[in-house]
């Protein structure tokens, strides 16, 4: 014959086995609770850095198109109206290598400003005649 067990006994079993299952998602809760928010700090720190740096490649870029204009300020045939919005089109690079070309472009600008300009006083002047 099986043997009965009393109701209260199963009870008392459940409600153990459901108290311990609960305890373990708790624990369970806690510890994932931990890990996201360890996640969201690292995350945050990662944006603030991320933010620095754009803000660095915009003031580096800032400062190039300043002194491109003050460059360009004797090419009176030349209208700048202001620094252009960036690029969307452009293929993705890092703050390093963005920094890298701004710079560049900016020396090749400085360079063919200084041989137009060192070229043209090599020019042999005309005579007026009379």
């Amino acid at each position: 014959m099986t043997e009965q067990v009393p109701a209260s006994v199963r009870y008392k079993e459940i409600t153990a086995l459901a108290t311990t299952a609960a305890q373990q998602l708790r624990r369970h809760e806690r510890e994932r609770a931990g890990e996201l928010g360890e996640a969201v700090a690292a995350g945050r720190k990662r944006r603030e850095a991320a933010d620095e740096r754009r803000e660095q490649v915009r003031e580096d870029v800032r400062k190039r198109w300043k002194a491109a204009m003050e460059a360009l300020w004797d090419e009176r045939w030349m209208r700048v109206k202001g620094m252009p919005e960036p690029d969307r089109a452009a293929p993705p690079a890092t703050p390093e290598e963005s920094r890298r070309e701004v710079q560049s472009a900016y020396l090749a600008l400085h360079d063919a400003l200084e041989k137009r300009r060192f070229t043209a006083n090599l020019r042999p002047r005309r005579k007026k005649e009379s």
